[in-house]
Formats: structure tokens, sequence, C-alpha cells
């Protein structure tokens, strides 16, 4: 089932989840956001089979499910942007219940600055609300530019995280 998001974004375009028939021009967006992580830090670089295996998780696991779903906007027929949601969490001590988690927020480098971004994150946060979600949460990497689009869409950073190789 295809959800639209008419009313979200003030662009020339939709927003709407993914279908099966998605998988190739996600994929090629989905190879983009690999070489920003690649970029960053080597150990983001596909297995030989990484792409395969990105192909049976979206078939398999995105498409039409209750936990998780990957939105878009299509663009004059072309889909020009993505991001990944899934319902996470419970944990067995913490008052930590379930709650959202976004992924693999890319736009398409010629279509940045036209509030695509925004409006992916719009539809996340109204995804979210419809599963009855208390929060939500994406992760950022550290020194991003374009980290401030969070901020601006009034999210706050909450946690920071460090790694130290052994």
């Amino acid at each position: 089932m295809t959800n639209e998001y008419d009313d979200i974004g003030d662009f020339d375009g939709t927003v709407r989840t993914a279908t099966a028939e998605d998988a190739a021009p996600i994929e090629r967006l989905w190879d983009g956001f690999a070489s920003i992580l690649a970029a960053y830090d080597d150990r983001f670089e596909l297995e030989a089979d990484g792409k395969e295996r990105w192909q049976s998780y979206f078939t398999n696991n995105l498409v039409d499910s209750s936990r998780g779903d990957v939105l878009v906007v299509e663009r004059g027929g072309e889909i020009v942007a993505t991001l990944e949601v899934r319902v996470v969490g419970g944990h067995p001590v913490f008052k930590f219940g379930q709650h959202g988690y976004a992924y693999g927020h890319y736009v398409d480098e010629a279509h940045r600055g036209e509030g695509i971004g925004t409006a992916l994150l719009e539809a996340a946060e109204r995804w979210f609300a419809e599963k009855g979600l208390p929060f939500w949460r994406i992760d950022v990497l550290h020194g991003e530019s374009e980290a401030g689009v969070y901020e601006e869409y009034g999210m706050r950073p909450m946690e920071t995280v460090y790694e130290k190789e052994l």
C-alpha cells in the first residue's frame, strides 16, 4: 500500500511511500548516501554482495512492512530523495519504549536546497505519529555540513557518540 503525503512540502513533487518497483531508483540514491558514509569512514565501504543484500532487505523487510517503510520524493516521474523509517525499541530495563528511527536521509545533489529534505522529515514525523510512537531519532555524521536542517526542523541533539579504535 502506498501512502501519499500530498500536503507536505512547498515544492513541485510528491512525497510517498516506496513500492517494490522503486528499488532501482532508490538504489541509485542509496549509492550516493553510501559513498558519503564511505568517505567519512572506510568501514562503511560495501561488502562484495552489499547491493544484493540491500535489494533483498528493501524488498523483504521494508516494502509493505508494519515496522518500516522507505519514503521517497518523486518529481517529474523521477525519485530524487529518500528516507527510511522504522519502528524500533523497547528496552528490558529502561523506560525506553518503542520509538521511531530514520535512516539514510538523502536528497540528490541536483535537488538540494529546495525544501525536499524538510518535506521528508515532515513525512517521517507523520509516519511515526500514525504508528502512535512517542518520539523518533535520526543519526547524523559528526561534522556533517547539512546537519543544520534538523535543528531548523525543531529537533535537538540528544547524544554524541565517541569511538576509539583498539
